[in-house]
């Protein structure tokens, strides 16, 4: 486990350094961010009304999705690294892939806020209400 480890995380800081490398500092950034705006929105902005959890509970799950998906997808590149070796395209493929599935994850979390932000409050509870038989007489006769 401490090889897949240390292979995930230097694989992680260079996948970023290509990220800058390709869309500058502040493309980078951006991309990040809108990631994790997206992450964040479709789990912790659930919480903005109450009946919003309830429209769309599976925003919640978007997070633990990124992250098994992620490292599941790390593992088969540890895999066909381990095979094939080091090549660009191999690099470039798995780059592409992790890019599209975060892209994916940030998105489904966006549309679980949006979904559920957009959904209408459930209608109040409107009990049938009748005045007690002492609050008012009535006499009518036929």
């Amino acid at each position: 486990m401490s090889g897949f480890l240390t292979g995930f995380l230097d694989e992680l800081s260079e996948r970023r350094r290509r990220l800058r490398k390709s869309l500058g500092d502040r493309g980078q950034a951006l991309a990040s961010f809108a990631i994790l705006a997206g992450l964040m929105l479709g789990s912790l902005g659930l919480y903005l009304k109450p009946w919003m959890i309830g429209v769309a509970p599976w925003g919640f799950a978007v997070p633990a999705v990124f992250v098994i998906g992620y490292l599941l997808i790390e593992w088969r590149r540890q895999a066909d690294q381990a095979r094939a070796g080091d090549s660009e395209a191999l690099i470039a493929r798995y780059d592409w892939t992790a890019r599209f599935f975060s892209l994916a994850c940030a998105l489904a979390g966006a549309a679980a806020f949006v979904i559920a932000f957009s959904s209408e409050p459930p209608a109040p509870q409107i009990e049938e209400w009748t005045p007690p038989e002492s609050a008012v007489s009535v006499d009518i006769s036929p």
